[in-house]
């Protein structure tokens, strides 16, 4: 890996480059299947996509969050799904990578460099765990399991039956890591958008964990790992899960701006792309991915190297990054509505690609943590009332 920040940037924007054509043409199959094709997945995995968060020590990239920001962007212009795949199976790699015990990452690790480790799965506590001799025993059913047919390994997180939770703390948790092989994966992923996602439902039937699979809290610092993996974890998210509605915008104008100039509406008979008031949009929407971009950019500068001292700094810190993805993702959606609207009949069509990307933002932004509740605990924040750690 290059030695600055900038020759990094230069570096992946080069590999990204290298696999676009390819991510491009198979974004169709991707929906078709409701799941990242073969093709798809080979593309991230030769280009190290799913390594991007992790370790170094492990073989990860523990990438700079501007980085993170533009490696997961310049995924997403190309292919919604594959961008979406590809951040989601960065971070929960990166928790496996840097949250088991080294007993079991010295052997889940060993081969990375012949095939990372793809990691995926919810940390909403929908499970049952019940502790028995050399690890637990852990049945439940999860959602929102994106990139689970390419994933080798699926998290869980459970309540632990027979454990009270201390008076003013939450109850007992337990992460859990398994083999795919393990898990009952379902086939409920029919959606409005983010189809080529995979993100179904899932199941562990009983399933016996050792506890050398359960991950460290994530209320503690990683036990592998600095820099922006070590930051609080809802912040850790937001950089790369940043460059997805920044990648979405990206690609709405490049294809209105294409577009614009070989359609011509009905009863029209200049151009869209000749239309003053589609320039004048179309100049709103740039400045608007450029604002998207360069605010990103400060932000996650400023959150890397700023101390935290308390858990209300975590707090702060966490919802602060929380109301920047809110805003971002309601950016990106405004760029795409626009574009769609300029685009005409063409974008009624389910195969064009603006209607696609308003499927797919629109279905992203009903992800929890960027819901109103962002702007709600931000504002708290700013009238000084106390704000607990949560969504």
């Amino acid at each position: 890996m290059s030695s600055t920040l900038a020759e990094q940037r230069a570096e992946w924007r080069e590999r990204i480059a290298g696999i676009g054509d390819t991510l491009r043409a198979e974004s169709e199959t991707n929906e078709d299947l409701r799941q990242l094709s073969p093709a798809t997945e080979a593309a991230l995995r030769s280009v190290n996509a799913f390594n991007l968060c992790s370790p170094e020590e492990l073989g990860g990239v523990n990438a700079h969050p501007r980085l993170q920001t533009q490696v997961i962007a310049d995924i997403t212009s190309h292919d919604s799904s594959a961008g979406w795949c590809a951040l989601i199976g960065a971070h929960e790699s990166a928790w496996l990578a840097s949250r088991l015990p080294d007993s079991s990452v010295e052997r889940i690790f060993a081969h990375s460099d012949e095939r990372w480790p793809v990691t995926c799965g919810s940390i909403a506590p929908e499970g049952e765990a019940e502790q028995v001799e050399g690890g637990w025993m852990v049945t439940g059913r999860w959602g929102w399991a994106s990139g689970i047919h390419h994933s080798d390994f699926i998290l869980s997180m459970s309540r632990i039956t027979g454990q009270e939770p201390e008076p003013g703390k939450p109850p007992p948790l337990l992460c859990a890591a398994a083999p795919k092989a393990d898990v009952v994966v379902e086939d409920t992923w029919h959606t409005l958008g983010m189809r080529g996602t995979g993100s179904t439902h899932y199941r562990y039937e009983n399933v016996f964990v050792p506890d050398e699979m359960c991950l460290a809290g994530f209320e503690r610092p990683p036990l592998r790992g600095g820099g922006w993996l070590a930051r609080p974890t809802v912040t850790f998210l937001t950089a790369a899960g940043y460059g997805f509605p920044l990648g979405v915008a990206k690609r709405a104008v490049e294809e209105i701006t294409r577009q614009a100039t070989e359609h011509t509406r009905t009863g029209q008979r200049a151009s869209i792309s000749e239309q003053q008031h589609f320039q004048g949009d179309l100049g709103r929407c740039v400045a608007l991915v450029e604002a998207m971009e360069g605010y990103g950019h400060h932000l996650f500068e400023e959150l890397l190297a700023a101390p935290i001292n308390s858990l209300e700094d975590a707090v702060r810190m966490d919802d602060r990054a929380r109301a920047a993805l809110r805003w971002a993702h309601q950016t990106a959606e405004d760029v795409v509505r626009t574009a769609h609207e300029h685009a005409g009949g063409p974008a009624v069509y389910s195969d064009n690609v603006l209607a696609r990307l308003l499927r797919d933002i629109q279905t992203v932004s009903q992800h929890v943590i960027q819901t109103q509740s962002a702007y709600i605990r931000r504002g708290q924040h700013q009238l000084g009332i106390p704000v607990r750690p949560g969504l």
